[in-house]
């Protein structure tokens, strides 16, 4: 009797969480999965060409995290929203570029620190993000999808000294109270998507892979360069 008791409030519980999703946490979910292939792909699931697939998986998964907050936008957020968007990144812009560099590069324990260090300010970075008020217009802290894409993309450069450097700059500027504007613009998210899109199609294709990186490095040092320029802006008002 208890087992039965046991088993019709696990089904419950199951029907009640699969009740809640919405359109939108589909695509959260495609981002937590891209997420983990990322994560498979930098320990070597697919050979030689594992960590390329890695970077094309993070790039992919930052397409689905755009599109689920378009979506929520459009058709309205479920109440598990917020916090499944956090997870998802956590896994995807957190620990796949940490795991990806380490793997990469080869970086010895020594330097693992830097690692931790950023999953944990990303990680604290999200939790405050769920806990205060959300503006409209500005995050606090640098976006820890903005923070995984370039780690990501700065491996593809061979350059381990560099990478290690630049992640602790990120995890410094995500726990930063540093303004960062929300892209709300649909002509502006869809130039991002397509660019990350074709960036991820030619280091797929083996083409033009360090031209490719470059161009995504770019994209996020003009969104890291915003708050200077929206401070200048205001001044000049």
């Amino acid at each position: 009797r208890d087992g039965g008791c046991r088993e019709m409030f696990i089904n419950g519980v199951l029907m009640n969480v699969f009740r809640a999703i919405r359109l939108p946490d589909l695509f959260t979910l495609l981002n937590v999965i891209f997420g983990f292939l990322a994560i498979l792909a930098a320990g070597g699931a697919w050979g030689g060409n594992s960590i390329n697939f890695a970077v094309v998986f993070i790039l992919l998964a930052a397409a689905a995290d755009g599109l689920d907050g378009f979506v929520a936008r459009k058709t309205g957020s479920s109440p598990l929203g917020a916090n499944l968007d956090s997870l998802a990144d956590l896994i995807s812009f957190g620990a796949a570029p940490v795991y990806l560099a380490i793997m990469a590069f080869h970086l010895e324990p020594l330097v693992w620190p830097v690692g931790f260090f950023y999953l944990i300010s990303g990680t604290l970075r999200l939790a405050r993000f769920n806990v205060s008020g959300k503006g409209d217009q500005f995050f606090e802290g640098l976006p820890i999808p903005a923070a995984g894409i370039f780690l990501s993309a700065s491996v593809l450069l061979g350059r381990p000294n560099l990478t290690v450097v630049l992640m602790l700059l990120l995890a410094l500027l995500m726990v930063s109270s540093i303004s960062y504007p929300k892209i709300r613009d649909i002509r502006a998210m869809a130039l991002f998507g397509l660019i990350f899109l074709a960036a991820g199609w030619f280091i797929f294709r083996q083409d033009d892979i360090i031209y490719a990186a470059l161009l995504v490095i770019m994209l996020i040092m003009l969104y890291l360069a915003s708050p200077v320029v929206i401070s200048r802006l205001q001044k000049r008002r």
